[in-house]
């Protein structure tokens, strides 16, 4: 796939990251992966490629995930929307219902997924030319 459509999967778990980068080579997509907060902010910073899209898990050992798709719209030029991917929060949960509310991410998916979900998901936004839309105030 080209390098425009490079998706960043920001998760902890080495074997959560491994599933979902083959679920995304097997579909055509570039990928790159980070096992932290830090990790990510470092590549979205000094990467040449333009990430697509971002897969984030919502707690990672260094950041929450909200934190994190906060700094990367702050502390990068990174518009790619945001789908959070958790075990911890449902999707009718009060952060998760605020963070699509104002754009912050653009989808949900909960653990454990399958793999039909991942990609539906991804079809969903990539389909609807999301991006981040301007934040409003946390809750």
């Amino acid at each position: 796939m080209i390098e425009f459509m490079t998706v960043l999967i920001v998760d902890d778990e080495p074997d959560v990251r491994w599933a979902l980068e083959m679920i995304l080579r097997r579909n055509g997509f570039s990928v790159a992966t980070a096992a932290s907060g830090d990790d990510a902010l470092r590549w979205l910073k000094e990467a040449g490629v333009a990430c697509r899209l971002i897969l984030l898990d919502a707690k990672l050992g260094d950041i929450e995930g909200v934190e994190l798709a906060r700094r990367i719209r702050t502390k990068t030029t990174c518009m790619a929307p945001v789908i959070l991917v958790s075990g911890y929060f449902y999707k009718d949960d009060s952060l998760v219902q605020h963070s699509l509310r104002t754009g912050l991410i653009s989808a949900f998916v909960t653990k454990p997924f399958r793999h039909d979900e991942i990609l539906s998901a991804i079809q969903a936004v990539l389909a609807t030319g999301a991006s981040a839309l301007p934040m409003e105030s946390s809750p």
